[in-house]
C-alpha cells in the first residue's frame, strides 16, 4: 500500500473506537465542537483553504445527527430544551429564514449570512440544553474555557514578546490587517483571534466571569486559579487595544454589584468603579504606558475619527432604513456591490448589522432573546437560587453577558468565532440554572 492508504488502515481502528465512544456521549463531541469554535479562525491563516463556517456547520450537523441517534433509544433528555430561550431563538431563526424571499437579497447572499445570524444562536443553545443538562457539565465547560482563555493569552504574549510567524506577517502585510492592527498608538495584538478587537472583548469577557467566579467558588485551588485566569485575560484585554473591550469590565462589574445585594461588595465595588473611572477620565497618571493610553481613549469616544466614521455611516444608513422595516436582505450588508445601498458602509458593529440585514422589526426580535435571558437570570439568582457556588457562576455569567451586549454596540463581536458561540452557551446554562439548583438540594448535582 501507498503510505496514504497505510495511515488509512492505521487509524480505522482509532477512529471507529472514537466514533463509538461519541455516539454513547454525544456531549463529548459538543465539547469538541466548543474548542475547534475557539482555535478555527487562528487556525485559518495557517491553512487558508479551511472556510471555518463550513467547518463548525459540518461538526454541529455531526453533533446533531449522534443526538438525534441516541434518540431513537429515548436517551436525550429534549425536555430540557423547552424553555423560553429556545423559543425565541427557534421564532428568530424562523424569521430569518423568511428573510430568503426579501428581494433585495439574493440565495446565495442569504445562504452565507444566515448561518452567524440565526442558525448559530439556535443549535448552540438547543444543544447546550439537550447535551449539557447537568451541573457538572456547567463546571467542565467552565474549566475547558479557562485553559482556552490562557492558551490565548499565551499566543498573544508570544506575539508582543517575540513577535509574529510568517502566517501573521502575511495576514499583517499582505492581507492589509496592518491598516488597524500596526497603528500610530502602537501594535494591537490578536492573538488567534479574527482581529484584536475580537481578542479583546473576548478577554474581557473572560475576566469578567472568572473574576467573579472566583469569588464564590468553593475550591480555593480553583479559586486562585480563576483570578490568574482573570488577571492574565485582563492583561490580554490592554494588549488588544480595542477601546470597545473596556467597556465590558466596567459594565458588567456594575452589573454583578447590583446583582450581589452584599453591602461588602457593594460599597467596594462602588468605589473602584468610581476610581477606576476618574483615573481614566480625569488623569493622565500612566500616559506615557502605550496599553494605559489606548485604554483611556475609550472615555473620550467623541475624540476618536473611528468613532465619528461610524456616527457619519450610520446617519446616512438611517436614511434608507426608513424604508426598509425588514432590513435590505440577510448577506446583503458584507457583499455588497456598486449601486447597493451598503456600499462601501462598512456595519462595524454586531447591533448595527443585525438592524441593517433584518430591520427594526428583526433587531427588535434578536434583543428580546438576550432582555429576557437577563430578565429570568435575574429573577432567578435573586429569588430562586439557594446554592451560593451556583449562584455566583449564573451572576458571573449574567453579568459578562450584558457587558457583551453592550459592546456589540460598539464592535461586531456577537457574529464572529469564537465569541458568538460562547455568549449563546452562556445564555443557555442562566436558564439551566434553576434545575441545576434543584439538583443539588435533592443531592443529585456535584
Amino acid at each position: 500500500m501507498n503510505i496514504v492508504g497505510a495511515i488509512v488502515l492505521a487509524v480505522t481502528p482509532l477512529t471507529a473506537y472514537l466514533l463509538i465512544c461519541l455516539l454513547k456521549r454525544p456531549a463529548l463531541a459538543f465539547f469538541g465542537v466548543i474548542v475547534v469554535n475557539y482555535f478555527i479562525m487562528g487556525l485559518i491563516r495557517y491553512i487558508p483553504a479551511i472556510q471555518g463556517g463550513v467547518v463548525i456547520d459540518g461538526l454541529l450537523l455531526f453533533t446533531l445527527f449522534l443526538v438525534l441517534l441516541r434518540s431513537r433509544d429515548h436517551l436525550i433528555n429534549w425536555i430540557a430544551a423547552r424553555n423560553l430561550l429556545t423559543l425565541l431563538s427557534g421564532i428568530w431563526l424562523i424569521y430569518c429564514i423568511l428573510l430568503i424571499f426579501n428581494p433585495v437579497t439574493t440565495p446565495s447572499n442569504w445562504f452565507a449570512g444566515v448561518r452567524g445570524l440565526a442558525v448559530y444562536l439556535f443549535l448552540f443553545s438547543l444543544l447546550t440544553a439537550v447535551l449539557l443538562n447537568r451541573y457538572k457539565y456547567l463546571k467542565v465547560f467552565l474549566f475547558l474555557w479557562s485553559v482556552m482563555t490562557l492558551l490565548a493569552v499565551i499566543k498573544a504574549l508570544v506575539q508582543k514578546f517575540i513577535g509574529f510567524d510568517a502566517a501573521e506577517n502575511h495576514w499583517l502585510f499582505v492581507d492589509g490587517g496592518s491598516s488597524t492592527h500596526i497603528i500610530s498608538s502602537g501594535v494591537r495584538y490578536f492573538s488567534f483571534f479574527t482581529d484584536a478587537a475580537s481578542f479583546g472583548c473576548g478577554m474581557a469577557l473572560s475576566m469578567v466571569v472568572f473574576s467573579i467566579t472566583a469569588i464564590y467558588i468553593h475550591t480555593k485551588s480553583l479559586r486562585i486559579y480563576y483570578i490568574i485566569v482573570a488577571l492574565l485575560a485582563g492583561y490580554g484585554m490592554m494588549i488588544s487595544g480595542t477601546r470597545a473591550a473596556i467597556v465590558i469590565p466596567f459594565v458588567s462589574y456594575a452589573f454583578f454589584i447590583i446583582l450581589s445585594k452584599q453591602w461588602k461588595i457593594i460599597l467596594p465595588g462602588v468605589l473602584i468603579i468610581l476610581c477606576t473611572f476618574v483615573f481614566f477620565k480625569y488623569t493622565y497618571i500612566g500616559h506615557g504606558n502605550t496599553e494605559i493610553r489606548r485604554m483611556r481613549s475609550a472615555f473620550n469616544p467623541t475624540e476618536s475619527a473611528s468613532f465619528q466614521i461610524r456616527k457619519t455611516n450610520q446617519a446616512e444608513m438611517r436614511v434608507f432604513m426608513k424604508d426598509h422595516p425588514f432590513g435590505i436582505g440577510v448577506g446583503k450588508a458584507k457583499r455588497a456591490e456598486p449601486g447597493d445601498y451598503m456600499y462601501q458602509l462598512p456595519t462595524d458593529t454586531s447591533l448595527v448589522y443585525v438592524w441593517v440585514e433584518t430591520g427594526i422589526v428583526g433587531l427588535g426580535l434578536f434583543l428580546l432573546v438576550f432582555l429576557v435571558t437577563f430578565a429570568k437570570g435575574v429573577y432567578d439568582v435573586w429569588y430562586r437560587i439557594r446554592d451560593k457556588q451556583l449562584r455566583g457562576i449564573l451572576i458571573a455569567l449574567l453579568a459578562g453577558l450584558v457587558g457583551m451586549l453592550v459592546s456589540a454596540y460598539g464592535n461586531e463581536i456577537l457574529q464572529q468565532f469564537p465569541n458568538g458561540p460562547i455568549v449563546y452557551m452562556c445564555m443557555a446554562f442562566i436558564f439551566m440554572g434553576r434545575k441545576f439548583d434543584q439538583a443539588i438540594t435533592d443531592g443529585k448535582g456535584t
